[in-house]
C-alpha cells in the first residue's frame, strides 16, 4: 500500500499540492498588504467585506484544487455529479444560519448603513460604540467602555441603527436636578448656567447655548433641567460627573436644597413611657 501510495502520479500530486498551498498563502498574504494599503486610504465597509470574501475564496479554490490532486477530475466530476443533489441539500441545511450571515453581510457591504469609525446605536439590542470591522460572517462594534462585541450580520441586518456621523462626534446630555420650593429659583438657576458655562470640556455655540429650563413642578420641588454638549462621548460622562459635584457644593452654600426621602423610627415603647410620665 505504501509503494502504491509513492508511485510517480501520487508524489507529483504531493508536490503540486504542496506549490498550490504555498501559493494559498502567499495570495493571503498579498490579499492583506494590498487592502491594509488601501484601507489606510479609504477605510470603507464595503472594502472591509470584500477583503473577508476574497480570503474565503482563495482557501476554497485551494482546497479544491489539492483535492482534484489526488482525485482524478473524471472520478471527481462522476461523483460530484451524482451525489450533488445530497451534498447541496445537506449543505444549506447544515450552513443556513452562515449564509443568512454572509447574504447579510453583502446587503450591509451594498446598503452602507454605517462606515468603520463611525459611532452607532444599536437601539434594539441596546448596544452603543463605534464600528470597528466587518467580516463575511460578524460585525465588530467597540464599546465606549472597551468591550468588543460581535454581532453576527443576520442580527445586524434586522436591527434599527441610529448612525451618529464620525464628522459631527459631539454628545448632548442632560443634566437634571429638583430644588425644593422654598429655595431660591433664579439663584438656583444662575448657579447652573455659571457651572455649565465655565467647564472646560463644555462645547458652547450657536446651536448648543447653555440654557437652564424647568422641566415640571413636581410633588417634591421644583425640576430643572440644562444640556450639557461636549465634543466627544467620552467627555460627556466626566463632564456631567463633574458639574453634579460642583452643584451640589454650590447649592449647600447658597441653602438651595435638593429635597429627597426621609425615613424616621419610632419606637413605640419609649413612646408610651414618654406618654405615661407626662
Amino acid at each position: 500500500m505504501i509503494e502504491k501510495f509513492f508511485q510517480s502520479d501520487n508524489v507529483d500530486a504531493i508536490y503540486i499540492s504542496i506549490i498550490i498551498f504555498v501559493s494559498v498563502f502567499v495570495l493571503n498574504k498579498l490579499n492583506k498588504v494590498l487592502f491594509r494599503s488601501i484601507l489606510k486610504r479609504h477605510n470603507k465597509i464595503h472594502l472591509k467585506f470584500t477583503r473577508s470574501v476574497i480570503t474565503v475564496l482563495i482557501y476554497v479554490v485551494g482546497v479544491l484544487a489539492i483535492y482534484r490532486q489526488f482525485f482524478p477530475e473524471k472520478n471527481y466530476m462522476n461523483t460530484f455529479i451524482t451525489s450533488s443533489g445530497i451534498i447541496v441539500a445537506v449543505a444549506i441545511f447544515a450552513a443556513q444560519e452562515s449564509l443568512n450571515d454572509i447574504l447579510s453581510g453583502v446587503m450591509l457591504s451594498w446598503s452602507r448603513p454605517f462606515e468603520v469609525g463611525e459611532r452607532v446605536q444599536i437601539l434594539g439590542l441596546k448596544i452603543t460604540g463605534i464600528v470597528e470591522d466587518i467580516t463575511v460572517r460578524h460585525t465588530i462594534i467597540r464599546t465606549f467602555n472597551n468591550s468588543k462585541i460581535v454581532i453576527p450580520n443576520s442580527v445586524m441586518n434586522k436591527q434599527m441603527i441610529e448612525n451618529n456621523s464620525s464628522q459631527d462626534s459631539r454628545a448632548g446630555n442632560f443634566l437634571d436636578v429638583v430644588i425644593s420650593y422654598e429655595s431660591d429659583l433664579d439663584k438656583a438657576i444662575s448657579i447652573l448656567e455659571e457651572l455649565v458655562s465655565s467647564h472646560e470640556l463644555v462645547l458652547i455655540t450657536e446651536q448648543t447655548p447653555v440654557a437652564v429650563t424647568i422641566r415640571d413642578l413636581t410633588d417634591n420641588g421644583v425640576a430643572l433641567r440644562v444640556q450639557v454638549w461636549t465634543r466627544e462621548v467620552g467627555e460627556n460622562f466626566k463632564t456631567c460627573s463633574d458639574l453634579r459635584k460642583s452643584m451640589l457644593e454650590k447649592f449647600k452654600e447658597n441653602n438651595i436644597e435638593i429635597p429627597y426621602k426621609q425615613v424616621e423610627m419610632i419606637n413605640k415603647a419609649v413612646e408610651n413611657q414618654m406618654d405615661e410620665a407626662n
